[in-house]
């Protein structure tokens, strides 16, 4: 087999630079392969007009719908990569009937579509990549996959959106959180619209594929506590920064356990404080990181650009290569059995908890505030009011001693509940 063909589904940010990518780094990619991988066809509502644009030759069949040319197109391996859920669902579970190879990146569709997705490539004898969906460029599943074969994983902490990090980190700079978004858009590390991103549901479908990943089980969102930054503040990071010495960070967090057969998992997204110490409170701006504790090998940091269309496409790229590699080499697809999957219930979590509070100017109420954590078991650490005159209300910041997260949030329902206390609040656990 001198040549395999591939066949690249969505010409937006991420499909144009892995076209461009893929032609130019073509000599390279034979001599290393041993085959050359040869783009024979593209699909995109303006295939015509990003052909020409990317300065495809003739030879390349252009395709206004992808799912005409997920069933007709003869290629190899085909790249999706088209945004959304309905349309590259459909595309995918084409070309894994055919039993052809696919590689995505679509964090979106494996999150949702997972036990079809994986049953396709099962029952297609399909391969199926998908190491661009998570943290961009870093190589990050493969290791999973393959490097941690010997080990057991027992858990991972991530940052992995780099919209928020961005603006955690710029934050901490003196940006207000407003402004930083609009800087990280203008740079083009956040969408038009970041409501994915600033609500923590990006982070969580990437938790999803991971905890599929090393499981095998389908982690399907909606089914963990998931928290945004959209309650952080500029006094939140300033108070956690000068007062606590930590950084505030958008973390998301596995925590395995159970028999291999039966795995259980204890997931969750949210803004979290971080000691300056932890390496990841040294992740800034749009970089993405994952922290993966094992068994043998103890801790390990995967650590690297997680936005952009380059870091995105490389990870894809790679994928095609590893798939015409087994292809070449005449490896069967990996038959990965679906796993029954629980969820442990992440009350039980144990950790310190940062809360701000806006309280109203009245006798009794902090005494009111400390009742209601008390009553629940929860200790306080430290407590701290802003001085601050001719206001209704003042910020009051609590830290409190370790406590169980469901103790916590039955206090902290408590507390709002209470007159004296408005609704706006920031709530965060303290990393150890």
């Amino acid at each position: 087999m001198n040549a395999l063909n591939v066949a690249v589904a969505g010409l937006g940010t991420v499909g144009r630079e892995t076209v461009r990518l893929l032609r130019a780094r073509r000599a390279e990619l034979k001599e290393h392969l041993g085959a050359e991988l040869r783009l024979v066809a593209v699909a995109d509502r303006g295939a015509a007009r990003e052909a020409r644009g990317l300065g495809l030759p003739a030879s390349v069949a252009l395709y206004r719908d992808p799912l005409d040319m997920a069933r007709r197109a003869e290629a190899d391996l085909f790249v999706e990569l088209l945004g959304g859920l309905d349309a590259p669902k459909r595309f995918a579970l084409s070309v894994l009937g055919r039993g052809k190879a696919l590689v995505t990146a679509n964090k979106r569709l494996l999150a949702h579509a997972w036990p079809e997705i994986t049953g396709a490539a099962r029952a297609g004898g399909a391969r199926l990549a998908f190491e661009g969906s998570v943290a961009g460029g870093i190589p990050v599943l493969r290791a999973l996959e393959l490097s941690f074969s010997g080990d057991r994983v027992l858990g991972v902490d991530g940052i992995l959106n780099g919209t928020t990090n961005y603006i955690l980190s710029r934050g901490e700079e003196g940006l207000s959180p407003q402004d930083a978004l609009k800087e990280a858009q203008i740079l083009g590390f956040a969408e038009k619209d970041p409501a994915m991103d600033l609500s923590g549901q990006d982070a969580a479908q990437k938790l999803s594929v991971l905890a599929g990943l090393v499981t095998g089980g389908w982690l399907k969102p909606g089914t963990f506590p998931v928290t945004g930054i959209e309650a952080v503040s500029s006094r939140d990071l300033t108070f956690a920064r000068e007062r606590l010495g930590m950084a505030v960070r958008l973390v998301a967090s596995l925590r395995f356990s159970g028999k291999p057969g039966a795995p259980a998992v204890e997931a969750s997204v949210a803004p979290t404080m971080v000691p300056m110490g932890h390496p990841l409170a040294a992740v800034r701006r749009q970089y993405n990181a994952l922290l993966v504790h094992t068994a043998s090998a103890g801790d390990l940091m995967f650590y690297g650009k997680g936005a952009g269309a380059g870091p995105t496409a490389s990870a894809v790229l790679a994928d095609v290569f590893v798939l015409a590699r087994d292809i070449r080499g005449g490896l069967p697809a990996a038959a990965s059995t679906a796993r029954r999957l629980a969820l442990t219930s992440p009350d039980h979590a144990i950790s310190s908890y940062y809360l701000r509070l806006e309280v109203l100017d009245r006798p009794g109420a902090l005494a009111r505030i400390a009742d209601a954590l008390a009553d629940a078991g929860v200790s306080i650490a430290a407590i701290h009011q802003d001085q601050t005159s001719g206001r209704r209300s003042v910020p009051v910041m609590i830290v409190t001693h370790r406590a169980s997260r469901g103790a916590f949030n039955n206090a902290l329902k408590r507390i709002l509940s209470l007159a004296a206390v408005k609704p706006e609040h920031c709530a965060m656990r303290i990393m150890a």
